[in-house]
């Protein structure tokens, strides 16, 4: 399909149409991966596809054998409620992988669909600016996957304690169910580990003035990111909690910072004139 030049606006036709052409690719895309990456043989005799043991990987990783309670132990006991429930996990997996595989094409399609609007500068600055995304992206995702996910799973046992009889058993958890929420959970990380970045954008460009995060601010956004950390991980110790909301506050704190400077470098502010307007000290012009 013929470009049209930088200079000439687009009718929005020919936007819907490249629109649903990069659609197309994305989706061929997805498809494709989905099958050949289900398909990688883990083992040839006898031959077991990697989409039969990618979601034990998940399921088996975060999901504790035994917890321990007031002295006690207990055993964590999986079912399967629904007669699909396990083609539905694999069909899940398998979509996860394809998702996961195409994720290259997915960004390239998208910046080449919005390269046209760009100018030279604004698309190395989109280019550093998604190598950042998604490393903030994978780094929230491992923590969810290391720390955060056990964390919450072991809680949520703790709390499904039944007694059977003479026996105390952990409450059966529904193998489908606990697939989905472990995806949630990592996603839902992943996503949160990206609104410092968003924070560096509007604070860099002026949206939000750097003055907005001064004084007790950053005390407020400390204590919102122990109350996130606190919801995402329910452990009633406070470990999860730590783990979660101080390095989402440092993020966020470099955020700020970086914004703040890359703001002033914008405006032409010497450190001397920054540090004049922190301390709200007029600096006299020069003759």
């Amino acid at each position: 399909m013929e470009k049209p030049p930088r200079d000439v606006e687009a009718d929005i036709w020919t936007h819907v149409v490249e629109l649903a052409t990069r659609l197309r690719r994305i989706a061929l895309a997805v498809i494709a991966l989905t099958f050949i990456l289900s398909s990688i043989p883990l083992s040839i005799n006898p031959y077991v596809p990697l989409i039969k043991v990618f979601p034990n990987m998940i399921i088996g990783h975060v999901t504790p054998d035994k917890i321990s309670f007031m002295g006690k132990t207990y055993n964590v006991e999986l079912a399967q409620f629904n007669p699909f429930a396990g083609f539905n996990v694999l069909l899940k997996s398998a979509i996860l992988l394809g998702v996961l595989g195409a994720s290259p094409i997915i960004a390239r399609e998208i910046f080449e669909y919005i390269k046209p609007a760009l100018y030279p500068h604004e698309e190395r600055i989109i280019k550093r600016l998604s190598i950042v995304s998604v490393a903030l992206f994978m780094g929230g995702a491992l923590l969810a996957y290391f720390v955060v996910v056990p964390l919450a799973l072991r809680i949520m046992f703790l709390t499904s304690i039944v007694i059977v009889g003479d026996k105390e058993l952990v409450a059966f958890a529904d193998v489908e169910r606990l697939f989905t929420l472990i995806i949630q959970l990592i996603i839902a990380t992943g996503i949160m580990f990206e609104i410092p970045l968003i924070v560096y954008i509007v604070v860099s460009n002026g949206i939000i003035e750097p003055e907005r995060f001064k004084g007790d601010t950053m005390k407020y956004i400390f204590l919102v990111s122990m109350i996130i950390g606190a919801i995402i991980s329910p452990d009633p110790t406070g470990l999860g909690m730590m783990m979660i909301g101080v390095p989402y506050y440092l993020l966020f704190y470099a955020a700020v910072k970086l914004g703040e400077r890359n703001y002033y470098r914008k405006k032409g502010f010497t450190k001397e004139l920054r540090r004049g307007k922190e301390e709200e000290i007029t600096v006299p012009a020069r003759s």
